[in-house]
């Protein structure tokens, strides 16, 4: 039975919608599990626009679920969108001057490792072999878990949170933590996908991005006007862009019309009907003919 209507977790309304049921998946982190965790639901609320995966496991258990998790399972190539709209917006803030940067799900440090020696570099990471390599890059790993920033009392220049609210059952809080760690003239920086983009309103819970568990909440660019105010938080920069630009017409249009083609077939389905393309398949579609990613930069309101 499909549920079709939920509590949203960041504005608490009741006006939400089912998009669908999510697969279930035997892997977590680059990890291969016992067992398949239940993919659950994808909602939309009608009201601040977030989507989000309900039922969702308790926070411990993904906790220990990421302390388990490999430590190559994310690409961490410099040459990423994401990696070279982060530096470029450290670079526009910091004007040569030297910075506190804080990179929460630091991952083993590769993202910190390419910004500028006037960078100081501290970040948070829940995987501790991760942790322990983004140490020996002389990464100062101040926390396991964002929420433990709650009780810290250090302040930064600029937060990045690189694929990583997605992660977090509470966005909004997210949000509220990590404005609370920013210097008076801080800035925040989220990159993520984007919920808005065309494929994924046209595909639901079919979407690529869904497919994997470890993501639960998905925002967008009317999600981040909605809720920013409440963390304290404004909007200063908003752009969609893609992880993988392609090259030429012919491309282009090639990965079109097998987008449009998956989609027919995805449309056309029940959707009780949990299936969903393999990541390497589903990555390929949409790629490069949509912005479904979004890059952000918020200061302090």
């Amino acid at each position: 039975m499909r549920p079709d209507a939920t509590f949203c977790r960041t504005c608490g309304s009741g006006h939400t919608s089912g998009l669908g049921r999510l697969p279930d998946v035997a892997a977590f982190a680059g990890q291969t599990l016992n067992a398949p965790l239940p993919g659950g639901y994808l909602h939309a609320c009608g009201d601040c626009g977030l989507m989000f995966r309900s039922p969702i496991l308790a926070d411990a258990a993904y906790t220990a679920l990421y302390a388990r998790g490999s430590t190559e399972v994310w690409e961490q190539s410099p040459d990423r969108e994401d990696f070279r709209c982060i530096r470029q917006g450290i670079s526009d803030l910091s004007v040569g001057a030297e910075i506190d940067v804080l990179d929460v799900g630091c991952y083993t440090g590769d993202l910190l490792a390419t910004l500028p020696a006037t960078c100081r570099l501290h970040g948070v990471e829940p995987n501790p072999d991760a942790a322990a390599l983004a140490r020996s890059r002389g990464i100062e790993v101040v926390a396991g878990h964002w929420d433990e920033l709650d009780a810290a009392s250090l302040h930064y220049d600029v937060i990045v949170a690189c694929d990583v609210i997605e992660h977090v059952a509470d966005p909004s809080r997210f949000l509220t933590t990590l404005s609370k760690r920013l210097k008076p003239a801080g800035r925040l920086i989220i990159t993520t996908g984007n919920a808005q983009a065309w494929p994924w309103r046209l595909a639901r819970a079919r979407f690529w991005y869904c497919y994997f568990p470890e993501h639960i909440s998905f925002i967008s660019p009317k999600w981040l006007q909605r809720m920013a105010p409440s963390a304290g938080l404004r909007v200063e920069r908003l752009e969609t862009f893609s992880h993988d630009p392609l090259p030429g017409l012919l491309l282009r249009a090639r990965a079109l019309l097998s987008t449009c083609a998956w989609l027919l077939a995805a449309i056309v389905v029940r959707d009780d009907d949990a299936r969903a393309p393999p990541d390497a398949h589903a990555r390929l579609l949409g790629g490069g003919i949509a912005r479904d990613h979004l890059f952000s930069i918020l200061g302090k309101a």
